[in-house]
């Protein structure tokens, strides 16, 4: 009889954060992740994803609730990440977004490179749908 297995869904990094101000938060890590989102914050996160595009799901942890800790929760969201990647680059930045690709890591690695990179504003552009 064969046994079934699960599939092991891993992280992939780079994570990339954005905060209810739109700001991306590029982490090459987990423990970049788990520094770039303290607990008393981490209702600020508005979406995270790994290099894959697929969503994180961010939770405190720990026997005082001091600490932070992630999961994956479902399907890639290449779209969703698109957007935020768009956004921030629209908000912060007088920068065009990396174009997705196909290959939604290399879009994201891309992402957070250009993230680093690119000169940033001193003030957020007001949304032109507002």
């Amino acid at each position: 009889m064969e046994k079934y297995r699960v599939p092991i869904r891993q992280v992939i990094y780079p994570c990339i954060l954005f905060d209810d101000d739109d700001w991306l938060i590029s982490c090459a890590d987990a423990d970049e992740v788990r520094l770039a989102s303290e607990p008393d914050f981490i209702s600020d996160i508005r979406y995270a994803f790994d290099a894959e595009g697929k969503p994180l799901r961010l939770f405190v942890v720990g026997r005082k609730g001091n600490e932070v800790d992630f999961e994956l929760t479902g399907p890639p969201e290449p779209e969703r990440l698109r957007h935020c990647v768009e956004t921030y680059f629209h908000s912060w930045t007088d920068a065009d977004p990396p174009a997705l690709t196909a290959d939604v890591a290399n879009f994201a690695a891309a992402a957070a490179e250009a993230a680093e990179i690119t000169p940033i504003r001193r003030r957020k552009r007001r949304d032109p749908k507002a």
